[in-house]
């Protein structure tokens, strides 16, 4: 049998063989969920919330500037088995950067007490414990009014044991706040006067009577509102 007809099936086979050839499978993506981004939510405290790394988060997912994300983007979170939910402090409300929106002054504001009632609680800074207002006992439903002229930056109940929560912010970074709420009156994003009825006061989060929480911050910084208060 001359060679050529033993050679020409072989290398029929072995090109028929490499025709056929599975292409190479396609590289598996790492286990993880996808973080769907929710109002005041930075980068840095999603990454915190799951214990990964920052900087390879924004690297896996095209982020560029780490200080620019936005609601409802989605973040996918590598190791992650379920999505979590965010908490986010007031600190990290009343410290982030924003457009100044209606402000019509840069001097400090004069407060006026948000609702009569007798004060429960006081503020206080001690070693491993501290109060960041004042409370103000008062009867269910009492209006609660803005303590100065501002633009409202959050109005919901998100945060752990604050209840229905009102944030406003005012001339010179001063910002007030008003926890436990009945119910809120105001949506974010509106200007408030001094004075204006903006909530109820409730017993909502972690109260259990009928109080209004009311805090004065610069910034992130708590004031004891007792010295700005008439």
């Amino acid at each position: 049998m001359r060679r050529g007809y033993v050679l020409f099936p072989l290398i029929f086979l072995l090109l028929w063989g490499c025709a056929h050839r599975s292409p190479p499978a396609e590289p598996r993506p790492p286990k993880g969920v996808y973080h769907t981004v929710r109002r005041h939510e930075t980068l840095w405290r999603i990454c915190k919330t799951y214990g990964v790394d920052m900087d390879y988060v924004a690297r896996i997912n095209g982020i560029e500037d780490k200080s620019k994300i936005k609601v409802g983007q989605k973040i996918f979170i590598p190791g992650a088995t379920r999505p979590l939910k965010v908490k986010v402090p007031i600190e990290d409300i009343t410290s982030a950067k924003r457009p100044r929106k209606r402000s019509k002054s840069t001097a400090s504001p004069s407060f006026i007490w948000p609702v009569k009632g007798r004060v429960t609680r006081g503020f206080y800074q001690g070693k491993g414990k501290r109060h960041d207002g004042i409370d103000i006992a008062s009867e269910l439903g009492t209006p609660v009014r803005a303590a100065a002229s501002g633009r409202v930056v959050y109005s919901d109940n998100e945060l752990a044991g604050y209840g229905n929560l009102i944030i406003i912010e005012h001339p010179g970074g001063y910002y007030t706040i008003y926890a436990h709420n009945l119910v809120n009156l105001v949506e974010e994003e509106v200007w408030v006067e001094k004075g204006q009825i903006i909530a109820k006061v409730g017993r909502s989060g972690n109260a259990t009577s009928p109080i209004l929480h009311f805090e004065i911050r610069k910034g992130s910084r708590p004031l004891n509102p007792l010295k700005f208060l008439p």
